[in-house]
């Protein structure tokens, strides 16, 4: 088996980049639809939401591991957006919701 060598690196990079591309957008569009047709989250909605998520988790993580103190701040800052957003959720559900 041989290593690729960097024109094939680079050309499967490209074509991952806009088929990633591509799905974010169809799920962005198909759960738009969605949306507007039954005022719901939907299954593509979801998939685009926890997509976003890894793809954000990894990279960052990645970064964590050859020391970059940036990304150790852009995950204390997303985690504590994430804790905010759950106690706003939870606080319009007991307040609005019922």
């Amino acid at each position: 088996m041989r290593k690729m060598d960097e024109m094939e690196l680079k050309i499967n990079q490209e074509g991952i980049k806009w088929s990633w591309f591509f799905m974010v957008l169809s799920l962005v569009i198909w759960g738009g639809f969605n949306y507007v047709k039954t005022q719901e989250m939907s299954l593509p909605q979801i998939l685009f939401i926890l997509q976003f998520l890894v793809y954000f988790f990894v990279t960052s993580v990645a970064k964590v591991k050859v020391d970059d103190d940036s990304s150790k701040k852009q995950i204390l800052i997303s985690f504590g957006v994430i804790f905010l957003l759950i106690i706003f959720g939870v606080f319009l559900y007991f307040t609005v919701g019922h």
